[in-house]
């Protein structure tokens, strides 16, 4: 028998994007178990986002905590269907350690507008969901339909009425925080370029 040392080629899994939505899921489970996931006060202990408790109380853990929070099967439903089916090509193109960067960076980018135009317009509501950080890898298809390879694969016109169909349903639903959208995409959009062009001069420095 032939001894070797080569390993054997293991096939590339989006093990971030299986974790992340695990993780929503059971975090639901959860809601649903000790209260309820639509009730507000069983959100808030489970750290939904609200704007006042964040400024006045110090409780800036709910950035993070309101990602993985959902109200009722529809609404966790949808978003992890569009998790499901972004997020690999965003873990793919990034690797798993950048992906859930810009994940969580999204996520909050989407909680910071929030809180912003809630302090301006001195309107406060109970926010939580995983849109912010998902519209923050649609983001990403931007830069997919803008690169010479892929661009084929992503058409930008496509793409674009993609994005505008995304947010134009947030916009026109008052249920729907449309600000967290909004600044998911922003917030993952510069983030998404800045870090592809660090891999860029990173693999062309190494070329040289």
């Amino acid at each position: 028998m032939e001894n070797t040392n080569k390993k054997p080629n293991r096939k590339w899994s989006p093990y971030i994007t299986y974790y992340l939505i695990a993780l929503n899921v059971m975090i639901f489970i959860a809601e649903e178990l000790l209260g309820g996931s639509e009730d507000i006060e069983t959100s808030i202990a489970f750290g939904a986002f609200y704007t006042p408790y964040v400024i006045a109380g110090g409780q800036f853990y709910r950035f993070i905590t309101s990602m993985f929070l959902h109200f009722g099967v529809e609404h966790l439903g949808s978003n992890m269907i569009s998790l499901f089916f972004l997020g690999p090509y965003v873990e793919h193109y990034y690797g798993h350690f950048l992906y859930l960067v810009l994940y969580i960076f999204s996520g909050i980018s989407g909680n910071m507008l929030t809180m912003l135009y809630e302090g301006v317009s001195n309107s406060f509501a109970v926010s939580a969901g995983a849109s912010g950080a998902i519209f923050g890898l649609l983001s990403v298809f931007i830069l997919f339909a803008t690169n010479p390879r892929l661009r084929k694969m992503f058409p930008i016109k496509r793409i674009l009425f993609s994005v505008a169909l995304s947010l134009a349903a947030g916009f026109t639903d008052p249920s729907i925080n449309f600000m967290a959208h909004a600044g998911g995409f922003a917030g993952g959009l510069v983030l998404a370029f800045i870090m592809q062009e660090i891999i860029r001069f990173n693999v062309r420095k190494r070329r040289q």
